[in-house]
């Protein structure tokens, strides 16, 4: 009985191997539940938001009526938009380069040899771990005009005289905004150009030395055209993420004071909750995602990043 059941075991294993043997069945059980997902979670949305585009949809009434390219040609003349959008690229534009200068500098840093750098490098880690809307109530705190710390240092070492209002005034709101999203993002990347560095050959920086290279010319000549690939990489999605950037912008201003801060998803979303406008957000959100298309493609196409990664 018990060689019966052996061999019947090893029939169903033989026939289990055999069959996840085939090309076919495994790009099956491995690819198409991904594809799936990905159709769920990302196709049919884009789909639905752009058909929505295209209907005017009362918010209380199940009924859309159909209006054509009417909300796409409206884009032209939608001051509001064209104003959110120069706003999302200068807190794209500010946001990256800051981040970019600070995460490189920071991962330069961390890339020294010294005691305890493994506990440093988990502490320069941490507020990446911090949830973004925690990290913006911790920054609203900070900054307030009345009791924030960020006030009280500023004015005991003399570089203001009263206090500032960081989030309520205009002229410095999204100025504000822009560090207060840098604090946490700048993390990844410190982790992608850290990533890179430790994997750059120490036998490069040994030769250049012997050779007579300085600090400067051996960063020129070694370390930043070994950095170029992943800042290309680091520049496109954190350009992308941050124009589209919600959450911690809506966490400390809500678009405000004013519209100093409302940036293009800012818009949208006034637009479809608060004049309960569906399909002319819809329309702006295609719109958006369209630009972003492009903005990448041409990204690909003019700087052409891939020559400058290098694969090992």
């Amino acid at each position: 009985m018990s060689i019966s059941n052996h061999t019947g075991y090893q029939r169903i294993r033989d026939g289990a191997f055999s069959a996840l043997s085939n090309k076919w069945v495994l790009i099956s059980l491995t690819v198409l539940p991904v594809l799936a997902l990905f159709t769920l979670v990302i196709v049919i949305p884009v789909i639905w938001t752009i058909w929505s585009g295209f209907h005017e949809i009362p918010i209380f009434s199940p009924s859309w009526q159909w209006v054509g390219i009417d909300h796409y040609l409206s884009l032209a003349s939608n001051e509001g938009f064209q104003q959110a959008l120069f706003r999302s690229s200068v807190f794209a534009g500010g946001s990256v380069a800051f981040q970019l200068v600070t995460g490189t500098l920071l991962a330069l840093a961390l890339n020294r040899s010294f005691k305890y750098v493994g506990l440093v490098r988990a502490i320069a880690m941490l507020p990446y771990l911090i949830p973004t809307a925690v990290l913006g109530f911790i920054g609203l705190w900070m900054g307030n005009s009345q009791w924030g710390i960020i006030n009280s240092l500023l004015m005991r070492v003399g570089i203001i005289n009263e206090s500032i209002a960081w989030y309520g005034n205009p002229d410095v709101a999204m100025v504000a905004v822009i560090l207060t999203s840098s604090w946490k993002f700048t993390i990844f990347v410190t982790i992608m150009v850290l990533a890179r560095l430790q994997s750059i050959p120490d036998g490069y920086y040994e030769a250049a030395q012997m050779s007579g290279a300085t600090a400067y010319q051996r960063f020129r000549d070694i370390t930043l055209p070994n950095l170029k690939g992943v800042i290309f990489i680091v520049v496109l999605l954190r350009g992308i993420w941050m124009f589209n950037k919600f959450d911690i912008i809506w966490v400390l201003t809500e678009g405000g004071p004013g519209s100093s801060t409302t940036t293009a998803p800012i818009y949208v979303y006034q637009v479809a909750f608060n004049s309960t406008n569906l399909g002319e957000a819809a329309a702006l959100s295609t719109a958006l995602f369209g630009m972003l298309v492009v903005g990448a493609i041409l990204y690909f196409y003019v700087l052409s990043p891939e020559e400058e990664v290098r694969v090992e």
